[in-house]
């Protein structure tokens, strides 16, 4: 009776960690899918307004040297 009882919670047991690793698979797909596609997008938008800074920084240097030279 009690070998019964063992074998009962071990099968129980392994069906819940099997439960739990499902869970864990299904977070971390929506993750991937969903949180990384929005922190890239945000990182292509700094990276747009950084090289747009950037230019208008060497357009403003271009024009001090042109008025020292000149």
């Amino acid at each position: 009776m009690k070998k019964m009882d063992n074998e009962k919670n071990l099968h129980l047991e392994v069906e819940r960690i099997k439960g739990d690793i499902k869970l864990i698979q299904y977070s971390i797909k929506t993750i991937e899918k969903n949180h990384l596609a929005h922190i890239q997008k945000s990182i292509q938008n700094i990276n747009r307004i950084l090289w747009t800074v950037g230019f208008m920084i060497f357009g403003q240097l271009i024009i001090v040297i042109r008025d020292l030279l000149f």
